[in-house]
């Protein structure tokens, strides 16, 4: 098992055609804004993702998403912190704007692993729309997990990134037969 989010490759990504942003609001143009979570001397930034799945985790508020690495493949994980049926209360979906690469360049040492920015305001060439949040997550494949704060403070510390304890927590996916990739032990 890897962390991809702290394992970021030097070699330069192929520009897709297309990248996804991921919002709870229908955006005509997304303009570039600061986020206190990155570094300062980064600027205002449009943010993106080649991974529709990715885009999907940003519809609704979830506590952490990132990827492992299992048996060779990327899974895409979000946990939320708190009770399923607060959050399916809560759930409105969201959109993702697809948008045209022109503009965009790789984040080769920060964020997502599938994360590329623009200094410049981008237009959606096409917006989907989502009813569920969570719906849409699972339909992407991304491994959706709710926990409670005691155990999202264990994941934060563990040294694993959290792998060993998800693997004991039974995702969403699991739940609805939706999608299931396993984390399993020993990789």
């Amino acid at each position: 098992m890897e962390n991809l989010e702290n394992q970021k490759s030097s070699e330069k990504k192929e520009k897709p055609p297309f990248l996804y942003h991921g919002s709870p609001y229908l955006i005509e143009e997304l303009e570039p804004r600061t986020r206190p979570h990155r570094e300062k001397e980064e600027g205002k930034l449009v943010f993106a993702t080649s991974e529709i799945g990715d885009a999907s985790m940003f519809l609704e508020k979830t506590s952490l998403t990132g990827h492992f690495l299992v048996e060779g493949e990327e899974v895409a994980f979000a946990i939320v912190v708190g009770d399923r049926e607060s959050f399916l209360k809560k759930d409105k979906g969201g959109h993702i704007h697809v948008l045209p690469s022109e503009t965009f360049e790789p984040t080769p040492h920060k964020g997502m692993s599938n994360e590329w920015v623009s200094k410049e305001s981008v237009k959606p060439s096409k917006v989907l729309e989502y009813d569920s949040a969570l719906n849409a997550m699972l339909e992407y494949g991304v491994q959706v997990y709710f926990v409670d704060n005691s155990t999202f403070q264990k994941i934060s510390e563990a040294k694993d990134y959290g792998y060993s304890i998800l693997q004991n927590i039974q995702s969403e996916n699991q739940r609805r037969g939706v999608n299931v990739k396993e984390f399993k032990c020993g990789r």
